[in-house]
């Protein structure tokens, strides 16, 4: 079973010749076998996972959530095994890996959404229009580390909450809603900490409601998720459930592991054990740190 290290060049760019090298260190010296693959305008990530589709290896996504969803996605349904290499702006998946998984090889959930798949989080709302507006925020001058911060700001101000049905399971609500996060992971938005109890390993999603709220209210209510103070307001409702639909008469975005998705209805659902994530801390140590 070879390791197979898939780099995104959008994100790592003029680092990619340092980790490249970190990776043929850390590989020789322990004997792996392995491969570096390079996504590129012309070679996207999905194309490069389906060469290895009927095989059975590691195939480690090295960036940030994006990446590992796009990973995620092309070994979805294969023998295939993921890895995560945390070298993006967030992060977030891997913060919950380092939190509830233990070293090397775990059964994880994974999540259905319509006719795709995430790991973390999908969400709907400010928090969809903040994570897509985050990719937009390109200008050198602001860290990586600062841009869902600033898109946080730039979002906020032209925010208006969306009429929306929801299904959780059975219960239906109905209504204008400022967010609606599903969560399988604890953390989104590069360390906001909206789903403190969530373990991608017990079969549930958990979700949080939050109710059409005045400016103000909602900037004490992100405030608040940065370190998970949220969950006694009353304007949050949180629910455990194996599935979740969302519609809306119109078209509407939703941020799905850093990953933007248009449509009308969401569907999703866990599947149990749905992917193996294998997690080696002394490998990324190496690579990342």
């Amino acid at each position: 079973m070879k390791y197979i290290f898939i780099l995104n060049s959008f994100t790592l760019k003029n680092d990619l010749d340092k980790i490249k090298r970190k990776i043929e260190d850390y590989c020789n010296k322990e004997k792996i076998e392995h491969i570096i693959e390079v996504n590129s305008e012309e070679l996207d990530t999905e194309d490069i996972v389906a060469k290895y589709k009927e095989q059975k290896n590691i195939i480690l996504a090295v960036g940030g959530d994006g990446m590992v969803n796009r990973v995620l996605n092309g070994i979805a349904g294969t023998d295939n095994i993921l890895g995560i290499i945390p070298l993006g702006s967030g992060n977030d998946f891997y913060r919950s890996v380092e939190i509830n998984l233990k070293e090397y090889y775990n059964s994880c959930d994974l999540i259905k959404i319509n006719n795709k798949y995430f790991i973390n989080v999908a969400c709907f709302g400010i928090d969809a229009d903040v994570g897509n507006n985050k990719v937009k925020v390109t200008s050198k001058l602001i860290p990586k580390s600062q841009r869902y911060n600033v898109a946080l700001l730039k979002t906020f101000s032209q925010y208006k909450c969306r009429q929306l049905e929801i299904d959780i399971n059975g219960e239906k609500l109905s209504g204008e809603y400022t967010t609606i996060a599903v969560c399988n992971g604890m953390y989104y938005g590069n360390g906001y900490k909206i789903s403190p109890t969530s373990n991608p390993t017990n079969g549930l999603l958990d979700i949080y409601v939050v109710d059409k709220v005045n400016k103000i209210k909602m900037a004490k209510l992100i405030l608040k998720m940065k370190d998970g103070n949220h969950l006694n307001e009353k304007e949050i409702h949180h629910y455990q459930t194996q599935k979740i639909s969302i519609k809306s008469p119109e078209r509407f975005v939703a941020n799905v592991d850093g990953e933007e998705l248009f449509d009308r209805k969401f569907e999703m659902e866990v599947i149990k054990d749905g992917i193996m994530l294998y997690y080696d801390k002394s490998l990324i140590e190496y690579i990342a740190k």
